[in-house]
């Protein structure tokens, strides 16, 4: 006697599941790569007479300084000649990259110009400075 095979079209689901964690772990990374730039213990200064710039360029670099006039990247400590050698290797692959410093409100202002000197010596043009809106 003949068997008789069935014809059950099932969909691969252990294929999609793959997928739908890798997506997660994408989009978990991606997250925390995001909140690694902003450091937590910077309180930023206050400008009154400026428009808050709600558009962030995903292509910028952020670069800290702290209370105790320390330069930090990636919550990492860099000193300036740390940081105009990461510049130079962001400006070989792209010149157009805007730089956003995070000074906190009571440091010195000579630390974030010596940062803005390193920052133009290394040939980037578009820096802002980060504060709070009033």
């Amino acid at each position: 006697m003949k068997k008789k095979q069935s014809d059950s079209v099932e969909t691969p689901v252990s294929s999609l599941i793959d997928v739908v964690f890798l997506l997660i772990i994408f989009f978990v990374v991606t997250a925390s790569f995001d909140a690694e730039i902003v450091d937590s213990s910077i309180e930023l200064a206050r400008a009154e007479h400026v428009a808050a710039v709600e558009k962030k360029d995903p292509m910028s670099v952020t670069i800290n300084v702290r209370s105790d006039g320390t330069y930090t990247m990636m919550n990492q400590p860099k000193s300036l000649n740390q940081i105009s050698n990461i510049l130079n290797s962001v400006r070989q692959r792209n010149n157009d990259v805007p730089i956003i410093i995070r000074a906190d409100g009571s440091v010195r202002y000579g630390v974030v110009a010596d940062l803005q000197d390193a920052i133009t010596a290394v040939g980037f043009y578009k820096v802002r400075l980060a504060a709070l809106v009033k």
